[in-house]
């Protein structure tokens, strides 16, 4: 039988408990933050995580990220991944995906730009990479057209 954990270790918990455990992260008033962490789309309710590392970020879905409509079913369709930099002219980058098929795989890729960052939300424009036309080589169409999504930080 387990004893009991000791007082002062319940009355550490309860202190950590009844302080959040950590102070409140500062808003996101400006692109040149940090912008590590989850974020919430309004588009289709996906989470992405952003992880920075030296001044690129890398973007994750947090959500099944499966096989784009319309794809042919011989394709094996892997999540997206966004990869953005900062430059002069903003944050922007691409959203990646790779396609395989009978043992070829082909990196897709198309848009992405961050236009704001304010009040813990991010608003980007983008579009989805297209499926390949053709695996040898590699040949795409035109990405479809690019939308407007907002992401609020979590």
């Amino acid at each position: 039988m387990r004893s009991p954990p000791p007082r002062a270790a319940l009355l550490a918990l309860a202190v950590v408990a009844g302080s959040g455990g950590c102070s409140r992260r500062a808003p996101i008033t400006s692109c040149d933050q940090s912008l590590e962490g989850a974020w919430q789309s309004d588009h289709q309710a996906e989470r992405w995580m952003i992880l920075e590392r030296g001044g690129a970020l890398e973007v994750y879905p947090l959500f099944p990220d499966g096989r784009p409509p319309g794809t042919p079913a011989d394709l094996e369709t892997a999540p997206r991944a966004i990869d953005l930099a900062r430059s002069p002219r903003g944050l922007g980058g691409d959203v990646v995906r790779r396609f395989t098929q009978r043992g070829v795989a082909c990196n897709a890729k198309a848009a992405v730009h961050v236009t704001s960052c304010a009040d813990d939300v991010l608003e980007l424009v983008l579009a989805d990479p297209p499926a390949p036309a053709e695996f040898a080589p590699c040949t795409f169409a035109r990405p479809d057209s690019s939308r407007r999504e907002r992401w609020r930080r979590e």
